[in-house]
């Protein structure tokens, strides 16, 4: 930050100001503090924010806190006193916070206070990250309203587009997210929570075309709010097109639980099926695929299997009992109208009863193939097999079911197949899964 020092006072405190300004400003810090400490308090606003600065680039953040406190009541409109003032309420308050408390409301509120004015916008302003942090802080809790009031105090038009730089668990750099893009994450998160479908769906719009270069997935968050948001405003036909795009680039369970849920509304009992089987057989943990054993349920009753639909419930129920969550009113609804009778079963029990199915109807909606693992890439973590009709898929090594050997090439394999998604190439692909052994043998690799 370059400022304009206004000096004042002795010739000797205009000498050890001066020596102190130079030490500031060639970032030794620690020496400049010991020189500004020698003459503050002067009565000199410059000379307390030197201090300040410097005290707050040495992590001495209280005694940073009692200077500037001091050169705010000298002059209140001094901006580089309120900056500096701001930065270290924000450093003291704010940066580390995980809950929200009287005392850090206390500081957020002095930070705006401080700082919306003409340069709120400017990266040297604590005024856009505060508030920032703050709608983080409230997200925490479900259908919160403050999310959307402190996100209320911004103008998201005067926000960056302009990438973050942070570094990643193994120290590279990576770009962040923009503080537009962080703001509309935000936002259209917690629109989606309240079921403000109308406004999710104009939020999430925007940021899909406002925001720059997306990062961390949102542009498949903000894409999958405007299916969502389209299926709840009576458009699901819509939502599963969409949603089914973006479940090809991103095979989660939960992806796939929103199709099933669509093409529910949709009246397409076929896809519901398909996406609701994808849900259940993923790797998450089943409690956060009740909806996906709920929707399965009202299939297979519409079906004519009625003990398997049941069971489907049954597991819903010991899953949220188990984990002590309080009866849901759907379940309960259709518990008493299909006469779920009979002691409760545990959740394990009804997972071990359930999973063969789940397999076998897998393998009825997509038979298993033959072939052989013709390349293992470097890195070991994927490689390639060639069908016995000769097309070549992909596969992750997590795919890999053996537990006793690694893949290897000349491995002759039996597999099933998945919507995937080609990174490389942007466009969607068939890629090999539940890849297994045939019988242990191993075959030529073909040319």
């Amino acid at each position: 930050m370059q400022v304009m020092a206004h000096h004042s006072g002795s010739v000797n405190n205009q000498s050890l100001r001066a020596k102190a300004e130079t030490l500031r400003k060639s970032g030794q810090f620690e020496e400049a503090a010991a020189e500004y400490a020698q003459i503050w308090p002067d009565g000199d606003t410059w000379t307390g924010w030197g201090y300040a600065y410097c005290l707050r680039k040495l992590g001495r953040l209280q005694e940073a806190l009692e200077v500037a406190r001091e050169v705010y009541r000298l002059k209140s409109d001094f901006r580089y006193g309120k900056a500096i003032y701001a930065w270290i309420l924000y450093d003291l308050y704010i940066r580390h916070a995980e809950t929200p408390n009287q005392t850090l409301l206390k500081a957020a509120d002095a930070i705006v206070s401080l700082t919306n004015d003409e340069q709120a916008y400017e990266a040297t302003s604590a005024f856009v990250i505060t508030v920032l942090g703050m709608a983080k802080l409230w997200a925490a809790y479900p259908r919160d309203l403050r999310v959307l009031e402190w996100l209320d105090k911004l103008d998201v038009d005067r926000l960056s587009i302009d990438p973050g730089k942070g570094t990643d668990q193994r120290g590279q750099e990576r770009e962040l997210a923009s503080r537009k893009e962080q703001y509309y994450s935000l936002r259209t998160h917690s629109l989606e929570r309240l079921e403000r479908w109308q406004e999710c769906l104009e939020a999430a719009t925007r940021a899909l075309t406002n925001c720059g270069a997306l990062h961390h997935d949102n542009d498949v968050w903000f894409a999958r709010r405007v299916a969502l948001a389209k299926q709840r405003l009576g458009h699901p036909e819509e939502a599963v097109t969409e949603l089914e795009r973006l479940v090809e680039r991103k095979q989660t369970g939960f992806l796939h639980t929103d199709v099933a849920a669509a093409a529910w509304d949709a009246g397409d009992k076929d896809r519901t099926f398909k996406h609701a089987l994808q849900s259940l057989r993923a790797e998450q943990d089943i409690g956060f695929k009740l909806e996906a054993a709920r929707l399965m349920a009202e299939v297979l009753w519409q079906r004519g299997d009625a003990e398997d639909a049941r069971d489907h419930i049954r597991l819903c129920v010991a899953v949220r009992a188990e984990k002590g969550w309080k009866p849901a009113d759907d379940l309960s609804s259709l518990a008493s109208k299909w006469e779920v009778n009979g002691k409760q079963e545990d959740a394990a029990t009804l997972l071990q009863r359930l999973r063969p199915l789940w397999d076998r109807w897998t393998e009825e909606i997509s038979p298993r193939m033959s072939g052989v693992v013709t390349r293992i890439l470097p890195n070991g973590h994927a490689g390639f097999i060639r069908g016995d009709n000769n097309v070549d898929f992909y596969f992750d090594s997590r795919e890999w079911k053996e537990r006793k050997s690694k893949p290897a090439v000349g491995n002759r394999v039996t597999f099933g197949t998945k919507a995937g998604f080609d990174r490389k190439r942007q466009r969607p692909t068939t890629v090999a899964c539940e890849v297994r052994a045939a019988s242990g043998q191993l075959s030529r690799v073909p040319r």
